[in-house]
């Protein structure tokens, strides 16, 4: 940023003595020297028409400038031109940066922006992903807990009724009593 306002001060320091080398060529080169006389003859008339109209001057026959006079005048007047259109490159071209850089700006944010959505989204997907397993070790824990139930209940069964000679059970038997219906059982025979 600073070395574009350097370049910028040194084209306008750069442009006067151009300018002044303009209004010398105006007063050498015959080309040069009817564009200058014209550009002053024209500015010339316009300046005065203004003055008649807007400041309430009489109003009078414009009479031309004399060739010594309008080359100075015209010379000048490229001269000023030629200095008023570095400027205003200048202020062109600096608002051509700024708007450039605005915009690089503005994309790295919205790359960032895009970025930080991608991972917002895949935490999420993380996030559902890890409920889902939570839930099924949820459901493992309860039925485990369900089991571990059944489990007391029959040791509680098995420890109610002491410690008796074993006896022999059929699957039968075992599906009633895990229905709930009181079996009794036999003892087996040795």
């Amino acid at each position: 940023m600073s070395s574009f306002k350097i370049a910028s001060l040194l084209f306008r320091t750069l442009s006067k003595p151009i300018a002044n080398a303009l209004k010398q060529q105006a007063k050498s080169h015959e080309i040069f020297r009817s564009l200058c006389i014209n550009v002053a003859q024209v500015a010339h008339r316009t300046e005065m028409n203004w003055k008649m109209k807007v400041l309430g001057y009489k109003q009078e026959k414009i009479r031309p400038l004399n060739d010594a006079r309008a080359i100075d005048a015209g010379a000048n007047f490229l001269g000023e031109a030629f200095i008023f259109s570095v400027a205003v490159s200048l202020i062109f071209a600096e608002q051509i940066r700024s708007r450039n850089q605005a915009r690089r700006r503005r994309d790295t944010v919205d790359d960032r922006l895009e970025d930080l959505e991608e991972q917002v989204s895949k935490y999420r997907q993380d996030i559902d992903q890890l409920e889902q397993e939570r839930k099924l070790l949820r459901d493992e824990i309860d039925g485990l807990a369900g089991e571990t139930a059944t489990l007391s209940e029959m040791l509680m069964k098995v420890m109610d009724r002491g410690m008796k000679p074993p006896v022999r059970v059929d699957q039968k038997t075992v599906d009633q009593f895990l229905d709930g219906k009181d079996v009794s059982l036999t003892q087996s025979k040795r």
